[in-house]
């Protein structure tokens, strides 16, 4: 509610956050490709809560590498000192304290604004908090940053802005202590940074350190920061309040003009192309030589250790238990699948349709001996389409999903294994359901033979042909980008089809290439749904010709080369494969965070 002086400050009353907090840190070197290119030389400062800070330069100076090192995202290749409150810090502890929000926020975006905060409330608080705190601390968040007009409105419909602002909100969940935001008003007009930089310079008196690294800030822009970190070719060129700035340029002989943008005037200085580089390394140096203030040069025991940041870790690394983040992860995750139409509507309407379409082309073939050819081109067109229809549709999408993977999993908001097997469950029943769409319709309509035992074989060769290729859809966008992973998954699919028994006949196949069959997912497909269709003692087919060859459905397996072949074999091989690929699919994920 509002008074007459204005509106009421809303605040997030989880956590106390008016103690005062100190991100010091000292002699910071970050180095990649094995140390031959140093990004950051020898940087240190101290960041106070309370007090906005900003991080600027020139491009290419090092401020998002700087932001990356002093919030923990990246410690490869990085030398240092990082303490809070002239304590050093474990990095577990240090991650739950600390809360990054990068340049380019991905978002899930079929879930709505207070959905998206609910469940990062549920992720990233401990279960001792209840429901109702919960849905408090969330209606809070949504009145701090202003998103009460798109409380319900799903993340794909959001302005700019609000994506944001959103972002922004799921880091506040935490209630961290120490906040960092990446060029947060990138991409976004004057009046929108503005508000932006605002709702950090609220965040900030509430008792927080907020950094935030900002690209060429207009006058207006810059007034709202308190404290300015300016840094140029890896080196520290200023670091302290934003009024001092002028001055101490001043002192070694760098003068602003004035009424002239400081931000401009520090970033033409800290260009490659400054007329005065003497004075530059004056400047330089005497940020390098300047005493941390509040921070490492304060403790008693004087030399810095170089942690960055210590090994050890903390008892609870997430907030919850395992079972809560599965429970909670699987709930979004249908209910994202659930209302995007390429993984609902599209892949069911699909199915159907394709089934009808199969059924009709292929109209009760399935008993008729003098159309066995046309019945096995069936039972192979119609493990195609399970697999291509069920992987295609994850690949499209599970790239874009892979960053907020990233993200989260960096947060401490779930281990990795919990993240698999939550993505495994909640895709599944949409997987079974267009499977078996497609299998009644195109069973009966083409005249396969009625019996519940091969029906109910037909029906398990094809669900685990869809899972298998849901998994293998999910491997592929895991790996690739989403430019290149639509042309890999299909054509990597190829050379199983090629060996699946159906184009070339096993014992037609060169000795080189026979052993490639074992680990061909069509061969064991196709070799078990034609062994519910033709094996286990079939009768005689029909004949609607005067002599039919293959009416013993013996005398199809012979000729399929099959007539020895054991279906539990190919459920064996059929379930190795789909493990195989779920345990690859679980090296990628981990490969992915590191």
């Amino acid at each position: 509610m509002g008074t007459d002086d204005g509106p009421a400050e809303v605040t997030i009353p989880l956590m106390d956050v008016s103690s005062s907090t100190v991100l010091a840190f000292q002699n910071l070197n970050y180095s990649v490709q094995q140390g031959s290119k140093c990004i950051l030389q020898d940087v240190s400062g101290a960041f106070h809560s309370g007090r906005l800070a900003a991080i600027i330069g020139p491009s290419g100076a090092g401020k998002s590498s700087l932001m990356n090192v002093l919030s923990g995202f990246n410690v490869k290749g990085v030398r240092g000192t990082i303490l809070v409150n002239n304590e050093s810090v474990d990095r577990q502890r240090y991650r739950q304290m600390v809360a990054y929000n990068p340049q380019d926020v991905t978002l899930l975006p079929t879930i709505t604004v207070t959905e998206t905060l609910l469940y990062a409330a549920d992720l990233r608080m401990p279960s001792s908090v209840s429901k109702f705190q919960k849905i408090k601390i969330v209606n809070d968040i949504i009145a701090l940053l202003g998103l009460e007009k798109c409380a319900k409105t799903q993340a794909r419909l959001l302005s700019g802005g609000e994506k944001k602002r959103l972002s922004i909100g799921q880091e506040l969940v935490s209630n961290p202590r120490i906040m960092f935001f990446d060029e947060p008003t990138s991409g976004l007009d004057s009046e929108s940074s503005y508000q932006i930089v605002s709702y950090l310079k609220d965040l900030a008196r509430q008792g927080r350190c907020v950094v935030s690294v900002v690209h060429q800030p207009s006058s207006d822009l810059l007034e709202l920061f308190d404290d300015i970190y300016v840094v140029a070719d890896g080196q520290c060129m200023y670091k302290g309040p934003l009024d001092m700035l002028p001055a101490t340029y001043a002192d070694v002989g760098l003068i602003c003009p004035q009424y002239y943008n400081r931000a401009d005037f520090v970033i033409k200085m800290a260009s490659k192309n400054c007329p005065e580089p003497d004075k530059i390394q004056k400047l330089k140096f005497q940020m390098k030589t300047a005493p941390v203030q509040n921070g490492l040069n304060d403790r008693s025991n004087g030399t810095p250790k170089p942690n960055m940041l210590d090994e050890c870790e903390s008892r609870s690394q997430y907030p919850t238990s395992q079972w809560n983040q599965f429970a909670i992860l699987t709930r979004r995750t249908f209910l994202g699948t659930v209302r995007n139409f390429t993984l609902t509507v599209l892949r069911f309407i699909g199915h159907i349709l394709f089934g009808l379409i199969v059924g009709t082309v292929y109209y009760n073939i399935g008993d008729d001996g003098a159309k066995v050819i046309t019945n096995i081109s069936f039972i192979m067109l119609a493990l195609l389409f399970i697999v291509f229809a069920n992987s295609m549709p994850v690949v499209l999408t599970y790239p874009l999903e892979m960053s907020v993977f990233v993200r989260e999993y960096k947060s401490n908001c779930y281990s990795v294994g919990t993240y698999f097997l939550s993505k495994i469950v909640a895709d599944f029943p949409m997987m079974i359901g267009g499977v078996t769409c497609f299998h009644i319709i195109a069973y009966y309509m083409t005249g396969q033979i009625n019996e519940p035992d091969r029906m109910l074989m037909f029906w398990g060769m094809a669900v685990m042909m869809g899972w298998y290729a849901q998994v293998y859809g999910f491997l592929g966008g895991s790996l690739f980008p989403i430019e290149v992973s639509p042309f890999i998954v299909p054509i990597t699919l190829l050379p199983a089809v090629l060996f699946s028994g159906f184009f070339i006949q096993y014992d037609e196949l060169h000795d080189v290439f026979k052993p490639l069959t074992y680990v061909s997912v069509f061969r064991f497909a196709f070799e078990g749904t034609s062994m519910s269709a033709y094996g286990f003692g079939r009768k005689d087919l029909d004949c609607s010709e005067m002599f039919c060859y293959y009416r013993k459905a013996k005398k199809v397996l012979e000729m399929l080369d099959m007539e020895n072949s054991c279906i539990w074999v190919d459920v064996a091989g059929l379930t190795f494969i789909i493990v195989a690929l779920h345990i690859l699919l679980y090296v990628s994920l981990r490969f992915k965070v590191r």
